[in-house]
């Protein structure tokens, strides 16, 4: 018990700042944060996982065989520098 007051008056500040961060020691039976991953699909009993065809997500490329372009920078370009301006520089005399 003592651990658990040391972890609330660490997180409270006053008495408008609600109850602190949730987190899943202190939260309802069966919250879990998790980490933003979509489900593709489900668990068995035995352990496997089934992959569902519907929520794996399909990407549309466009055909790039004709381009003229290409995908990388070659190592030999030169390096455009940016020059720093002052206000002195920008400064023509009116206010917007």
């Amino acid at each position: 018990m003592c651990f658990f007051f040391e972890f609330w008056c660490e997180f409270q500040v006053g008495p408008s700042k609600g109850r602190g961060p949730l987190l899943a020691k202190f939260a309802p039976v069966g919250f879990k944060k998790g980490f933003g991953a979509i489900g593709l699909g489900r668990h068995t009993k035995k352990g496997f996982f089934i992959i569902n065809t519907m929520l794996v997500p399909m990407f549309k490329v466009p055909d790039l065989s004709n381009c003229k372009l290409k995908c990388y920078v070659a190592p030999d370009t030169y390096r455009i520098v940016q020059q720093s301006f002052n206000k002195r520089e920008l400064d023509d005399g009116e206010d917007f």
